[in-house]
């Protein structure tokens, strides 16, 4: 299977990044290939600028991976506007019929509003977003001495396994389903 995560924070070492990596070290195994764009680190110009090799390196990749996983930091009960903008590059070519799920993180509390709205985005786009979903929080994590995210406690980790599950099934039926 081969799997995509975007980060859509737009600072490096974010909650948003060190969730995305802790996601790919539950899914990937020998059959599985799981890439991470954090996209804080592309260069994926503002809509209506000329094209990058970034973007069009990105658009391949989501176009070519058979699930998608997107996950946002949580701005003014929303998704990131670098998020938004790398997403409104994509089109159907990418999403018609792919299994995405979502994640958020929040410094404070819980707040499932960016996830929400991703949904409505996703819907848009002819994705199938899976109803479990992960909402991180200040929390969630623990730092280590030089202030970098370091561990995930253990009920988040059994939330994001809940939520791989529910993505590599559907996954799975896809992806068979355009194999027949």
């Amino acid at each position: 299977m081969n799997l995509l995560i975007i980060s859509g924070s737009p600072f490096p070492g974010s909650s948003a990044a060190f969730l995305a990596e802790e996601i790919k070290a539950q899914i990937e195994q020998p059959e599985n290939h799981v890439e991470i764009i954090d996209l804080c680190q592309w260069d994926i110009p503002l809509l209506g600028s000329p094209a990058t090799e970034d973007l069009e390196e990105f658009k391949t990749i989501a176009r070519e991976a058979d699930a998608i996983i997107i996950g946002t930091p949580n701005y003014h009960t929303s998704f990131s506007g670098i998020l938004k903008n790398a997403l409104d590059h994509l089109s159907f070519d990418q999403f018609e019929g792919k299994p995405v799920a979502l994640y958020c993180t929040s410094g404070g509390m819980r707040n499932t509003d960016p996830l929400a709205q991703l949904r409505i985005v996703m819907r848009g786009l002819h994705a199938l977003a899976v109803p479990t979903q992960v909402c991180a929080s200040s929390a969630d994590y623990q730092k280590n001495e030089k202030g970098e995210y370091a561990h995930l406690s253990d009920e988040m980790k059994q939330r994001i396994g809940k939520m791989i599950d529910s993505l590599m099934d559907l996954a799975t039926m896809t992806k068979s389903k355009h194999h027949i």
